[in-house]
């Protein structure tokens, strides 16, 4: 009949026209959801909803990506004990949740390793960055990229140019950290104080400063309690986003390239992203009246962290040397 042959033309032309092309539409739709704890609308969201829209145009709508922004499905440790029983596709974490699968991300978070975004990209994305990732898939993680997330910067109540101003300042660290043992390398007492608690404890005077980078001081207006920014660049702390393992081993290969795809495209995204948002962050800040200070001699904050590199980076200080050499 004639709606029979009209039938046959037209499968005959989808055949031809998505001819070498694979057809992702075929089977059940597939979820995925990701989350992670930073706020709606800043750049590591961004990226997350990128990721989805890249990851559905890829798929042919074969899979769509839900966003669970600001810690609605838990924080950082929860994040990843979800992934690890699979009830959570991926998350983006810090790096400084992942030390309790590998001692390796410990090099990433000491201070003043970094001399540019470059140097740290080029670390992160080479031998190292996939070093790490190896190292968390026995704790049921599969890394894909890493993420920008702003340098960690002091901010205070008090201009600071060099070591020697931090002396007797109270700032603000996570307990037990790393970062507590930098600012008492350089002088200052560090106080272990939740996050949530930080804008009262600079507003009160229970402390004198804290460290955070430029998004995150200007959106959360620590700049109204602790008016000077200081640009010393301590830590390069990147996020990752990672796959759960369980979820890897469901995905046919063709979505797994999809995935690794949409994840480095994401990664570019996420780093043109955060850059732009600095720089915005910044021109705010100014407009605020911040006080925005680039530390004097360089060099000798980094001296001032030879005893926290012995603490936490006596196995690799060969490496450590050849990363500080990457500019």
């Amino acid at each position: 009949t004639k709606k029979e042959e009209t039938q046959e033309q037209a499968e005959l032309a989808g055949a031809e026209s998505s001819a070498g092309v694979a057809d992702h539409t075929q089977g059940d739709p597939i979820v995925i959801k990701i989350a992670h704890v930073s706020q709606e609308g800043v750049p590591i969201d961004l990226a997350s909803n990128k990721l989805g829209e890249m990851l559905k145009e890829k798929t042919g709508g074969r899979i769509t990506v839900d966003v669970f922004p600001a810690s609605a499905l838990g924080n950082n440790t929860e994040l990843l004990e979800q992934l690890q029983m699979g009830t959570l596709e991926m998350a983006i974490s810090s790096v400084a949740f992942l030390g309790a699968f590998t001692d390796s991300t410990a090099l990433l978070d000491l201070p003043y390793l970094f001399q540019s975004n470059e140097a740290a990209e080029e670390v992160l994305d080479g031998d190292v960055g996939q070093e790490i990732f190896s190292n968390l898939e026995p704790a049921g993680f599969k890394g894909m990229t890493w993420m920008a997330t702003g340098w960690r910067q002091l901010t205070a109540n008090k201009e600071i140019h060099k070591p020697e101003d931090m002396k007797g300042l109270k700032i603000r660290v996570q307990v037990a950290s790393m970062m507590g043992d930098t600012v008492e390398a350089l002088g200052a007492e560090a106080v272990p104080i939740a996050y949530a608690e930080l804008y009262t404890a600079l507003e009160s005077g229970t402390i004198d400063g804290a460290e955070n980078p430029p998004v995150s001081y200007y959106y959360n207006k620590f700049y109204k309690v602790a008016p000077y920014y200081v640009k010393d660049r301590h830590t390069y702390t990147p996020g990752v986003i990672l796959v759960s393992k369980i979820t890897w081993k469901n995905l046919e290969k063709e979505y797994q390239d999809a995935l690794v795809q949409a994840a480095k495209e994401t990664q570019e995204y996420n780093r043109t992203a955060i850059e732009e948002a600095d720089q915005k962050a910044y021109e705010a800040l100014e407009k605020e009246g911040v006080t925005i200070l680039e530390p004097e001699d360089p060099q000798a904050w980094s001296q001032a962290m030879e005893p926290v590199y012995r603490k936490y980076g006596g196995e690799y200080l060969d490496l450590i040397e050849k990363i500080r050499q990457i500019r």
